[in-house]
């Protein structure tokens, strides 16, 4: 339904931009214009750029950012815009598929998470994890042959990279380290297991209209490539593969004969990452395979290093990672995004260079005595365990300053009706650790706090995790850093 709901979307984004006329600065302003996907972003950014650009916000004020869905009109504007900033996780996930559709060579793109360490989304005890009502990544879903479409070589089209020499160098250890935790087998096994799944010659494949170069130590080998249907093998369970088969079109020139592609999808769509089967000798033989020992699998070439680490861990097949998605909610985090946005908008309005930046400095001091007025909180505390009758989206806040939390859902839950086990254990807590606060989130309907409060005689209080603010708040132009200080004193009568 999401997928068709987008679909109508872009035909309707088409539609309007035939009546939106060239591109515009803002109102003929001739300031560059900056769009940021939520209020941490759009805050950042015009503390730093002040009234040297168009500033504007997506989501509107007083709005769920997590179920936040774009309009055409929002579309146009990021389309329009000189620089987009968004945060970058599953709530997002609109945004990337937006981007694909543009032409975003004269756009900067700032990704808040690519700015910041980040940490899985976790579940603690006591919490309900409704993660199955998320689409974190693609996996081995469930399918029946109906699902299968027939699918163009232009699929797979890009610049790709294998993850063979990743493996060998030590750069994927990570990867194999989170596998481990699992407990199916040890970071060691895994290596051995990928040492030889992943192994091949090619090191790089590029794919464009009908043809694929393969190049093995810098050599190239190219050839045409005809689509010749798929093949689906039926695993002992019942479960289902399916395998895109290609076939060379005259001469090979050293190319393989035979191109199988799986990537778990099951229809068009652009490729994240696929494993490969590839050879002179027929499909039936792939074909016979239902369990390769060699699947050798490729991503982007522009992924770093680093960035290769991240998808794998955080969009892998066999195991789904997700990234919680609140890293403004540390002034430490916050500002590294600071410098972040200030680079990009330099890069845009070198004009305003020296301004921006001497505008964020003063700001990333702002940040830095908020930071050291939460420390100070911490240190000087009875307690430091925090509950919240909510969602909690402060995981990057509890790391930064040692806290422990208990709360009914994770950051970017959808759900807002806890079990009556989940609120006794809230409960239960509470009393036992004589905790003074329950905490609730800013445009919560606080029920669940409230439930929690009049049970244990707990004081109910917000903690403003400043993913939007009301429309009151924006007309009269509250700031991240004026939400952040009322957070302090509410922390200290909680940790007391």
């Amino acid at each position: 339904m999401k997928r068709f709901l987008f679909t109508v979307l872009m035909l309707s984004l088409s539609v309007c931009a035939l009546f939106a006329g060239p591109k515009k600065d803002g109102a003929n302003n001739g300031k560059p214009d900056v769009v940021a996907a939520n209020f941490p972003a759009y805050d950042f950014a015009r503390q730093i750029a002040g009234d040297k650009v168009n500033a504007h916000m997506l989501l509107p004020p007083g709005a769920e950012s997590h179920s936040y869905e774009p309009t055409p009109r929002d579309i146009i504007r990021i389309q329009n815009s000189s620089m987009f900033i968004y945060t970058g996780g599953e709530s997002d996930a609109w945004v990337d598929r937006i981007l694909e559709s543009m032409d975003t060579s004269k756009m900067k793109v700032v990704r808040m998470m690519d700015a910041v360490d980040l940490v899985e989304e976790e579940i603690v005890e006591g919490m309900e994890d409704d993660e199955h009502e998320h689409d974190h990544g693609h996996g081995h879903e469930e399918f029946t042959l109906s699902d299968v479409k027939d699918r163009a070589l232009s699929d797979w089209a890009g610049d790709w990279q294998s993850v063979y020499p990743h493996v060998l160098d030590g750069t994927l250890n990570p990867v194999m380290e989170h596998k481990a935790e699992s407990g199916e087998k040890t970071a060691k096994e895994y290596f051995e297991q990928y040492k030889t799944s992943y192994a091949t010659d090619v090191e790089r494949i590029v794919i464009e209209n009908d043809s694929m170069t393969f190049y093995t130590k810098g050599k190239p080998a190219k050839a045409r490539y005809a689509y010749r249907g798929t093949g689906v093998i039926t695993e002992d369970d019942g479960g289902l593969w399916v395998r895109y088969k290609f076939e060379a079109v005259g001469a090979a020139n050293g190319a393989p004969k035979y191109v199988l592609f799986s990537d778990h999808l099951h229809a068009p769509q652009k490729a994240e990452h696929f494993h490969i089967y590839s050879g002179n000798e027929s499909f039936d033989v792939f074909m016979a395979d239902k369990n390769p020992v060699n699947y050798p699998t490729y991503y982007p070439s522009a992924l770093s290093k680093n960035e290769l680490v991240a998808e794998m861990l955080g969009h892998g097949h066999e195991e789904e990672t997700a990234y919680d998605e609140h890293v403004w909610t540390s002034p430490k985090n916050a500002i590294r995004i600071v410098r972040s946005i200030t680079g990009a908008l330099c890069e845009i309005d070198s004009a305003n260079a020296a301004l921006f930046r001497q505008n964020a400095e003063s700001y990333i001091t702002g940040l830095g005595a908020l930071d050291k007025e939460f420390q100070a909180v911490v240190d000087g505390a009875k307690r430091k365990t925090i509950v919240f009758g909510d969602r909690f989206p402060f995981r990057y806040f509890a790391d930064a300053y040692g806290l422990t939390y208990f709360a009914a859902f994770p950051g970017c839950s959808t759900e807002t009706e806890p079990s009556a086990a989940t609120i006794a254990f809230l409960i239960n807590k509470i009393k036992a650790e004589k905790i003074p606060v329950v905490f609730h989130i800013e445009l919560s309907n606080e029920k669940m706090a409230d439930t929690i409060a009049a049970e244990t005689g707990a004081k109910k209080l917000l903690l403003h995790a400043c993913h939007n603010i009301t429309k009151r708040d924006f007309d009269r132009g509250l700031t991240f850093l004026e939400i952040q200080k009322a957070n302090v004193p509410r922390l200290r009568e909680a940790l007391r």
